[in-house]
């Protein structure tokens, strides 16, 4: 199973030594510009055993975007899918929605 997360978050991505046991980040590389209006972004790909469970992964992404979800720069999207929402449960849905997807 492999969830890739896109986030403006870059905190996010350097966080792979505090991973879920089971769950693997592969970075991609990040290219960061700082001009006026440009919005910074960062991709990972997080592959994970089916024996994770989502609400595992998702809380673990929550607890690292918590500080900033409310900011309106701010975004999360889940194998192209945007969150309109950011909290935990959301992410949960999304996240379980995708395993379900790639089961099928």
């Amino acid at each position: 199973m492999e969830i890739r997360i896109e986030t403006t978050f870059i905190p996010l991505i350097l966080a792979y030594n505090d991973l879920p046991e089971g769950v693997t980040l592969i970075r991609q590389p990040v290219m960061e510009r700082r001009d006026a209006g440009y919005i910074a972004a960062a991709t990972g790909i997080l592959t994970f055993t089916s024996s994770i469970s989502a609400s595992v992964i998702a809380a673990w992404i929550y607890d690292k975007i918590k500080r900033v979800k409310d900011r309106p720069e701010f975004s999360i999207k889940i194998n192209e899918t945007v969150l309109r929402t950011i909290d935990e449960e959301s992410i949960t849905e999304t996240i379980q929605r995708e395993i379900e997807i790639s089961n099928r």
